[in-house]
This record gives C-alpha cells, sequence and structure tokens, in this order.
C-alpha cells in the first residue's frame, strides 16, 4: 500500500502559476507540489488546494466534505498566505484554523498532521502580486507559535533556502508569489524531506 498524503491549502497547493503582470487571475497547472511529492515519495497525494481560500474559507470548504481523508497517512496544511493571522491579537482567521486542525484531528485520528508557515513571497514591486508580505509574515508569526503550543509537527517553508529574493526570477517567475515548475518541485523536495 502506498503511503496516502493529503494536501490542504490554497493556490500554492492547487498549483497556480500566476499570469505575468496580472493579479487574481487563475492559471493552475498539473505539475503543483503534491504532483511532484508523489514522484519523490512514490506515495498518492491528494491534492485539495483552493486558489484563494483563507483558513476562514477554507473551513467551510471542509465542512461540506469536500476533503477525502479516508486512509490518509498524513495531512499537510499550507495556509496563510491570503492573511487572516494575526500573532499579536485573537482574529476569525486564528480561531478558524485552530477549528480546522481540531476536525482533522478528530476525524482522521490515524494520520499525523503536519502545518507549514507560508513559504516566501516576494517585496519587489516590479512583480504584479508584490504585496503579500506583511500579511504572510504575520501568518509565519501565528503558526510557528500555534505548532509550538499545540505540539503539532512544523513543516518551516518560509526558511526553505531555495525561495529568497535572488531566487524569485527562477522559482516564483510569473508574479513573485506563485510558483512555476522549478518552484513546485522545490517545494515539494523541501516537504518531502521533512516527511521522510
Amino acid at each position: 500500500m502506498k503511503r496516502v498524503i493529503v494536501c490542504i491549502g490554497d493556490s500554492l497547493t492547487e498549483g497556480d502559476y500566476g499570469i505575468k503582470g496580472q493579479r487574481g487571475i487563475g492559471n493552475v497547472q498539473e505539475k503543483n507540489y503534491p504532483y511532484f511529492l508523489e514522484k519523490i515519495m512514490d506515495c498518492e497525494a491528494r491534492n485539495f488546494g483552493k486558489c484563494g481560500y483563507t483558513a476562514t474559507k477554507y473551513l467551510e470548504f471542509y465542512k461540506k466534505g469536500n476533503v477525502r481523508l479516508c486512509s490518509a497517512d498524513d495531512i499537510v496544511v499550507m495556509l496563510g498566505t491570503n492573511g487572516g493571522h494575526d500573532p499579536e491579537v485573537e482574529t476569525q482567521g486564528n480561531r478558524d484554523y485552530e477549528e480546522l486542525i481540531s476536525l482533522l484531528r478528530h476525524d482522521a485520528p490515524d494520520a499525523e498532521i503536519h502545518i507549514c508557515t507560508p513559504p516566501h513571497v516576494t517585496e519587489n514591486t516590479e512583480y504584479s502580486n508584490c504585496g503579500y508580505a506583511e500579511r504572510v509574515e504575520k501568518a509565519v508569526k501565528w503558526i510557528r507559535n500555534y505548532a509550538e503550543n499545540e505540539k503539532i509537527d512544523l513543516i518551516d517553508t518560509a526558511n526553505a533556502p531555495a525561495f529568497t529574493a535572488e531566487t524569485e526570477h527562477i522559482m516564483q517567475p510569473n508574479d513573485g508569489l506563485h510558483f512555476g515548475e522549478e518552484g513546485y518541485k522545490a517545494l515539494a523536495e523541501f516537504i518531502a524531506e521533512h516527511l521522510k
């Protein structure tokens, strides 16, 4: 039996490549990080990423029964890029993220849950999706704290060495936020290394 990994997240899980000079237009491609994760780990990676989703929106989606958890060995959650989290004040996003994790623990008691910080985003104003950095920074801090307090395994993709301001033109070439093929492959490699 192949290991089953359920991937939950936003456009960075679903596999949006972004479009040069554009914002808010989906460009979802087959070669996303779950696609590469399957190849690297010889596993079944189920992709339940949803473009544009926050933890709040994802919780609604989850409660409607849209995520197939049966026989999951691992659940990888990567949310926060679209905002909603704050390490300083209690937010609806924080509460909804906590509720989502609680439901996952309840609904898949045998699966190991891994939560990811959102990865690097650009601060270069020449990229069309510049403007996410502040909300991502808040989400990264909040998720790190949450993982530590709740004793949940953390995959700190914000610290993945492949993603820096210097590599955006290779890893996040279209809009500085979404990955290209090289970026999704590198993201999958980073996550796989952790899961192994």
